[in-house]
């Protein structure tokens, strides 16, 4: 019969007798193995059932996995250890089982463990990687207690725990109480008691509002002895708008928040009102499944509002690349795998970006998972490359109230407009029969009306441009622009500190004479012959003569362009205008722009661009900043390759994708529309200013050329022709004269249509009238939304990107298409959503989903107790830790997603409130008791109250508010207050260099509102560890350094908090030991001690002493900080206790939360 032998009994005996010897026992089917006795000497101390994932998996986890794990890269001699099948499967090279269960000595993985032999134990020694003896121990017994697998504990979804039953019935005051003092029971110890009124209730306030109390507050609270004194406090805590900035500024490392792009450049953006939203959510106690989908997928919503919008800025807080010469799809796949980074680590708690390059090698997260979870983020209307000047699109366009009810009054007063801007109104039809007769008299070319430039190209080529590239000249030349540049760029800065109007000068305007001297001049304007067009580039590959459809036409061979002068082809958003010529295209793949006004990159492309495709179609693009704050069409058919043709665009100044039209050999051709959503100007952006500025190019945009084609016969407009009027520039008879010329009765109805809009459009005077006034209106409704903020939003593209696998994770190495996924060992997604963000966040917030209310619930432990639940909040994968009381964090996880009683689902105030009103959270956190500190060293079992050093945000806000500098305004832009000189300059390349300090209230901000420099933080908060902000952080760090110190001591804005206070408390006609109390009260919520007061009247006198003697080092302490001085109190006097103030704010109570 197979039974298991007594180990306790054979240890027992075998110690006596043979010490370490092995012994012989038996398996449940009957084979003997000998297990090391040192294994057997362990087994009284090991659980008597062994659990897989209590104390298996962290085992198998880390010693095992990276080698037999879920990564299929990785594995070695075909083994899996992370599943059953794996391990209970016959290896296929040996016909050996890593693992029977039951049964040792079949159990390969046994032998492995056990053996002594560095060539076949396990884990390898070039692994360097150890089993201990206890290890070996529990995995030997689960093997013999038959290995039962089970699946990872936060994949199973949480279920509502029943309360425990505890002895000590006296001390829960609700349910959490419950499960912590089951388990200290369970271990012998008993809770601490409650922490003294004054202790609470600074904890509280600093946890709920991330403020100490006021004086006032707490002699109010230590004189409220009524049972509901505690609670009041709460509820008014929990109604503070200073909550929704606690609460913010974890969520804002969630999410990355920054005030700069990051990476070399790291430009300044707007994203400070979405910074407002997160605070305004937390206040109003937006429901948290709200709070969520909004961020994910709020544009997915029906019918959003501004709102639901805004939060997606969420998605958007990433690093982005403003430096030119990047690829762009390289950078835009890394936008995409920071969303998906962030989303598995902020919300699933899972670290995702394993699973990018390859199989995440400990948790069930494969690189197709990974790719699938990416392709729901990889549908947002963005480009990698972002402008200088200019939000990043997609953007949502942020109105105030006062600019919304001009855009209205404006709105009201072009749709009257609008109307009569319908040529098909009746009262245009008698005017166009007067036009008709008196036309058909005298039938006229229109091909010169608004002509303002033509280039022919039929000029010689100038032989003396490439000397003069290479001359003396041109460098002195050079050089003298650019002293020239530089001393207006400094007049215009200093004009600006002074607050002066700038000066624009006219420029003098050159004769054809002169301009005939410059070898750059090579083709001039039939129109006005001192608006030449000119060569640029490399003088070695300049565009040559080549006969041309009308005349001769200039060939470009890459590497040089031609480039029209300013003002030539500047047109603003609501100006009609066109553009056309005759290209030939020498060969199939030739791509890019061949022509158009466009700053590039740098600006967004801002501009309009008339873009050659590689597959042989046009793309025309009307730019704010592409690709979304733009419009943007493209042709259906192909051009013919080694052959001339005739191209015409045509734009109406409608800000409408419908307003372009684009005509090949003077036929219009179908278009498509891409984007339809151009509101701000096409000629400046942020400041009405651009970054580069460029002007009208052919063969090149910013630093790319484009080649391998030919042009001929420019024209430009400053009206969008009719379609009557192109075939007469496609060398086609003018079909504007044939259509007068042909008698009326044999016109066709395309000539009659043709002729009524050529006449409205263009002679009717009430028609001229209200477009006129439309585009003054609309020229005021475009700098109306040029001067309000944007912010980066997240918006489907119309047309989806495909996803690939990424082999490497590398963006230019696609492997095999996927599909919207979540990962296969999740919760399968529903069939009924959507495959989309908004179906994400519905699969996220679904009650199977086993992770997400788990991991927020224990984030918001971790605020209170300094650790989650789970001490590794951001890894709840394989490799993080187990919960200390799982229990407990079902039951809060169930209860939050489900609600209890009146506090509705989905509440985080109700949350919140729940902790801080629990027994386990008001526990005092001092401990004399030598056995509890030893058994809960680490307070993981909770058996005192919370205690560690504060946030680098609360320890500068608590220095103002004991002051009383601290500004009570919520939200709004970021600050800039006092930091040390020079840290921006040193790294700043080319974008917001230089840090400009603000003054008055500014200086005195919440922490919260300081501006965010991702490649320099503020370094007094990276002195106490805040978070970079380059990445998702769910856990700061917690050091104790010396840096800390001088900060405290030294930093001005804390030297300058210590003089206020002192200051303060010298006005309040106080005896000295009162005003120790009052500053001890201020700052640490509590009076001062005895010794306390006696050190502090000591510490004064000296220092007064010595002030009175130099009363220039007295000056020197008082200067530090803007806040003025109060001359009523002598300089020696304020300055002593500007020190003893100081030195309060350094004791321990004032940085760390007891």
């Amino acid at each position: 019969m197979c039974h298991f032998t007594d180990i306790r009994f054979h240890s027992l005996l075998l110690s006596a007798a043979i010490g370490l010897f092995s012994v012989a026992v038996w398996s449940s089917c009957g084979t003997s193995v000998e297990k090391p006795a040192e294994l057997v000497a362990l087994e009284s101390r090991l659980p008597e059932k062994v659990d897989y994932n209590l104390h298996i998996k962290p085992i198998l986890s880390d010693r095992c996995f990276a080698c037999h794990g879920p990564d299929k890269a990785k594995q070695q001699a075909g083994l899996r250890l992370d599943t059953p099948e794996g391990a209970y499967e016959a290896l296929a090279e040996s016909g050996k089982t890593a693992i029977v269960p039951g049964n040792l000595a079949k159990s390969e993985a046994y032998h492995r463990i056990v053996s002594n032999d560095p060539e076949y134990r396990m884990p390898t020694p070039e692994s360097n990687l150890v089993l201990t003896n206890e290890e070996k121990a529990l995995l030997v017994r689960w093997i013999e207690q038959g290995a039962e697998y089970k699946p990872h504990w936060s994949l199973i979804a949480p279920q509502m725990a029943d309360i425990p039953t505890v002895k000590n019935t006296g001390w829960p005051k609700n349910e959490i109480d419950h499960f912590v003092l089951k388990k200290l029971e369970e271990k012998g110890l008993t809770p601490n008691p409650e922490a003294d009124k004054a202790t609470l209730l600074r904890r509280v306030s600093l946890d709920l509002t991330g403020l100490p109390p006021t004086v006032a507050e707490v002699d109010a609270f230590l004189a409220d002895n009524s049972p509901n004194a505690y609670s009041n406090v709460v509820n008014r805590l929990l109604s503070s708008p200073h909550y929704g900035e606690r609460q913010a500024v974890e969520w804002l490392d969630a999410a990355r928040y920054a005030d700069t792009h990051g990476y070399q450049d790291d430009g300044l953006r707007t994203m400070w009102p979405y910074r407002n939203w997160v605070i305004t959510a937390y206040n109003k106690n937006l429901r948290f499944d709200k709070f969520i989908t909004w961020q994910l997928a709020g544009d997915m919503l029906p019918n959003p509002t501004q709102n639901m919008l805004l939060a997606t800025a969420f998605n958007r807080n990433h690093q982005q690349s403003q430096e030119g010469g990047i690829v762009d799809e390289e950078y835009r796949v890394e936008y995409v795998a920071d969303r998906v980074n962030t989303f598995g680590k902020a919300m699933l708690g899972m670290t995702v970006e394993c699973a990018r390059c390859h199989d995440h090698k400990y948790d069930p997260i494969s690189q197709k998972d990974y790719y699938s979870l990416y392709a729901f983020f990889n549908n947002n209307n963005e480009r990698g490359q972002i402008p200088y000047n200019g939000e990043p699109a997609p953007t949502l366009t942020l109105t105030s109230t006062q600019t919304e009810a001009q855009l209205k009054f404006i709105r009201d007063q072009l749709k009257p407009l609008q109307q009569r801007l319908n040529i098909n109104r009746p009262e245009y039809q008698h005017g166009f029969g007067r036009w008709l007769t008196q036309a058909e008299r005298s039938p006229k070319s229109s091909i010169k009306e608004g002509l303002v430039a033509h280039y022919t190209f039929d000029e010689a080529d100038r032989l003396d441009f490439k000397a003069y590239e290479h001359s003396e000249e041109k460098k002195i030349k050079d050089a003298e622009r650019k002293k020239e540049n530089d001393l207006k760029k400094k007049e215009e800065e200093r004009r600006k500190k002074l607050g002066l109007p700038e000066v624009k000068k006219p420029p003098v305007p050159k004769t054809r004479e002169e301009l005939e001297k410059d070898p750059r001049n090579a083709f001039w304007n039939q129109v006005n012959d001192t608006l030449p067009a000119r060569l640029a580039g490399d003088p070695e590959s300049m565009p040559y003569q080549i006969k041309g459809r009308v005349g001769m036409a200039r060939y470009l061979k890459g590497d040089s362009n031609i480039e029209l002068p300013r003002p030539v082809g500047y047109f603003e958003q609501n100006q009609p205008f066109t553009v056309s010529a005759w290209f030939n295209v020498a060969k199939p793949g030739v791509e890019g722009m061949l022509m158009g006004k466009s700053n590039g990159p740098f600006d967004g492309n801002r501009g309009y661009e008339i873009e050659l495709l590689k597959d042989g179609r046009f793309k025309v693009t009307v730019n704010h900043v592409w690709p979304d704050n733009s419009l943007d069409v493209e042709t259906v058919g192909k051009i013919r390759y080694k052959h001339w043709f005739h191209l015409a665009m045509t734009y109406d100044g409608s800000g409408r994708s419908a307003g372009i039209k684009l005509y090949l050999d003077g036929k219009p051709a179908p278009l498509q529309v891409v984007t339809d959503n151009l509101r701000h100007s096409i000629d400046h952006g942020q400041n009405g200013k651009n970054w580069t500025g460029s002007p009208f190019l052919i063969g090149r945009v910013h630093d790319h050329y484009i080649k391998d084609y030919a042009i001929d016969e420019l024209r430009i407009y400053n009206r969008s022709l009719t379609p009557l009027e192109i075939p007469a520039l496609a060398g086609q008879p003018d079909a504007l004269t044939t259509a007068l010329y042909t008698p009326a009765a044999k016109r066709t109805a395309t000539q009659r249509a043709g002729l009524y809009t050529y006449y409205v459009t263009n002679h009717d005077s009430t028609y001229r009238n209200a477009f006129e006034e439309a585009q003054a209106l609309r020229a005021k409704e475009l700098g109306l939304y040029n001067n309000s903020n944007q912010v980066m939003v997240m918006k489907e593209r119309k047309y989806p990107r495909k996803t690939f696998l990424l082999k490497r994770g590398a963006y230019d190495a696609p492997g095999e298409e996927v599909k919207p996924e979540t990962p296969a060992q999740l919760m399968p997604f529903p069939a009924e959503y959507p495959k989309n963000r908004l179906g994400l966040a519905q699969w996220l917030l679904h009650p199977d989903n086993s992770l997400f209310s788990r991991v927020m619930v224990n984030r918001f432990w971790q605020q209170y107790f300094g650790e989650g639940l789970v001490k590794s909040s951001d890894d709840f994968g394989n490799q993080g830790n187990l919960p200390s009381h799982p229990e407990l964090l079902d039951y809060l996880a169930v209860r939050f997603r489900d609600g209890a009683g009146a506090s509705g689902v989905w509440n985080a105030k109700a949350l919140h409130k729940l902790i801080v009103m629990s027994a386990t959270y008001r526990q005092s956190s001092r401990s004399a008791d030598a056995k509890k500190l030893d058994a809960d060293p680490d307070n993981s079992l909770l058996s005192r109250g919370p205690s560690y050093r504060m946030s680098a945000e609360q320890v500068r806000d608590i220095a103002l508010a004991a002051s009383g500098l601290l500004t009570d305004k919520i939200g709004g832009p970021s600050v800039h207050p006092y930091q040390p000189a020079g840290i921006w300059e040193a790294l700043a390349t080319r974008n917001a260099i230089n840090y400009v300090q603000n003054h008055g209230d500014s200086l005195y901000r919440r922490s919260l509102y300081t501006v965010w420099k991702r490649s320099s933080p503020p370094p007094m908060m990276l002195n106490f560890d805040a978070s970079e902000r380059h990445t998702c952080i769910v856990k700061r760090q917690k050091t104790s350094t010396p840096l800390q110190a001088l900060v405290t001591l030294n930093d001005p804005q804390f030297v300058e908090a210590a003089r206020v206070l002192g200051q303060k408390a010298c006005s309040m006609g106080l005896n000295n030991e009162q005003l120790i109390d009052y500053v001890f009260k201020a700052v640490t919520s509590r009076p001062a001690r005895p010794a306390e007061t006696v050190l502090m009247k000591q510490l004064y006198a000296e220092e007064l002493a010595d002030f009175k003697k130099s009363p220039k080092r007295a000056a020197e302490l008082l200067s530090v900080g803007e806040y003025p001085i109060d001359p009523k109190i002598p300089k020696p006097e304020l300055a002593a206790w500007t020190v003893v103030t100081s030195t309060i704010l350094n004791v321990d109570e004032a940085i760390i939360k007891r």
